[in-house]
């Protein structure tokens, strides 16, 4: 049903018998309630969008009714109703969290206008709060996906750092999925309902970062044709992301750091000093320590970016998160084509753990993304892989002709091996004797494809 559900809140039957039957002959659900205690009632059981609530309640308020409703349900709209037509009780209202009010008796067609706008109203505030709800489960740590000690220690500096309001530095490898690092960040922090805003210094002109960063006024430079409000002013109240920070220009990082000591700021062309309420988050893949050395990084600008520092690992070093990752875009992309995906073959996995992704997380992404695409049959097999990850590259072949990785795999198999004959296929005990979870376990298992019987959570089976 399009129509919003409306509780009418009024002790008079007449007047609301009177409201029921315009609002029904409108197409508008309707639920009733005589009191206080039935509107609150009304509002715990049902999805009320729109409350029309008297002013008297009997020896209640509908001020104090509006109050227990958006106690329980803040999403709900309040239209107050009130015989008294003067400035205090419109004032009493609105203090109460009513949307607007209207005097007795009704005027139907002014009374529509209001119930109009409210409807708008009540439209947008849902699309927010569902996109919040969205944004909290899309970036909420139990969807970062590792199985790693690595992503654990960085996942706990995460926890540690929302918590904070210090500055972040991230650093990483391109793909490594810094940006996710720093949007969970924010979105687990007391700043989470507050702009999130990010900026890729390489993607702007040297010329354009600083009116982007600080803003510009109207005349500044060529081209300015109004006034510009820059990432900082924007984000009050927020985040700032500063992706790949180790671009900056010098003399941008002369006032960024000066922000940051002050927070304190100037548009472009004005003398008049600005501040913002804002956390800085910054990430990049490069050595800031190495250019600082050379000239190109301040030293007093890293130490103030480098208060929490999390460094995000190569997936070529956690090798234990490519067979969740790959669950989870199996998943993902074989929803969005309305496929069901029911995994890979043996040899598809063990190719794509052997791969040395140089584009981490990002590559594998890809990688499955475009054989999910392609893929004709409901299990995805070394066909579906792009030869790249299917013919193991030349370099790093050692004396025998194997890898370092297929030396490192045939040694990790035989530990595994050993450890689960000595505990008589208990993986719990098995994973204690090798120093690693059960978890992380039960996926060298079936990435090893040691055998049936030992993916289980019980682990009575033997190798």
């Amino acid at each position: 049903m399009n129509e919003p559900l409306i509780l009418i809140v009024e002790d008079d039957p007449v007047q609301r018998r009177l409201l029921r039957d315009y609002l029904g002959s409108r197409g508008f659900p309707v639920v009733e309630a005589s009191s206080r205690k039935e509107a609150l009632e009304a509002v715990l059981r049902h999805r009320v969008d729109i409350a029309v609530v008297d002013y008297k309640l009997g020896d209640d308020t509908g001020t104090a009714a509006i109050r227990d409703m958006l106690a329980a349900s803040p999403l709900v709209t309040p239209i107050m109703v009130t015989a008294y037509g003067n400035i205090e009780r419109a004032v009493e209202a609105v203090r109460s969290g009513a949307y607007d009010y209207i005097v007795k008796p009704l005027d139907f067609e002014k009374f529509l206008l209001i119930l109009e706008r409210a409807r708008e109203r009540q439209k947008l505030r849902r699309e927010i709060s569902d996109l919040r709800e969205r944004l909290d489960e899309k970036f909420n740590a139990r969807n970062f996906v590792f199985a790693s000690p690595l992503m654990e220690d960085v996942t706990r500096l995460v926890v540690k750092a929302a918590r904070s309001e210090a500055t972040v530095l991230v650093t990483g490898e391109t793909g490594t999925g810094k940006d996710l690092v720093a949007r969970m960040i924010h979105q687990s922090s007391a700043r989470k309902n507050g702009p999130y805003v990010a900026l890729n210094i390489p993607a702007l002109p040297e010329s354009l970062i600083e009116a982007e960063l600080f803003g510009a006024e109207k005349g500044s430079f060529t081209g300015a044709h109004e006034r510009k409000i820059g990432k900082f002013e924007a984000a009050s109240g927020g985040t700032v992301f500063l992706d790949e920070i180790g671009d900056l220009a010098p003399e941008t990082q002369v006032k960024l750091l000066r922000f940051l000591q002050d927070r304190e700021f100037y548009r472009l062309g004005s003398n008049q000093a600005l501040h913002a309420d804002v956390r800085v988050i910054a990430a990049t893949n490069q050595d800031l320590e190495a250019l600082m050395k050379k000239g190109r990084f301040r030293a007093d600008l890293f130490y103030r970016l480098n208060v929490i520092a999390i460094a995000v690992p190569p997936l070529r070093r956690r090798k234990e998160d490519i067979p969740p990752l790959v669950d989870f875009f199996l998943k993902k992309y074989g929803e969005r084509e309305g496929k069901k995906i029911h995994g890979l073959t043996r040899e598809a996995l063990a190719a794509l753990v052997n791969h040395a992704y140089p584009g981490n997380v990002r590559e594998l992404e890809n990688v499955v993304e475009r054989a999910v695409v392609f893929a004709e049959k409901d299990t995805l097999g070394l066909a579906d892989l792009p030869l790249d990850v299917t013919e193991p590259a030349e370099e790093g072949k050692g004396p025998e002709g194997d890898t370092l990785v297929d030396k490192v795999r045939r040694l990790e198999v035989q530990e595994i091996r050993t450890a689960l004959r000595a505990a008589d296929g208990v993986k719990s005990r098995a994973a204690r004797a090798l120093g690693i979870t059960e978890r992380m376990l039960a996926y060298k298992v079936k990435t090893y494809g040691l055998g049936p019987g030992t993916g289980n959570r019980s682990g009575t089976g033997r190798p």
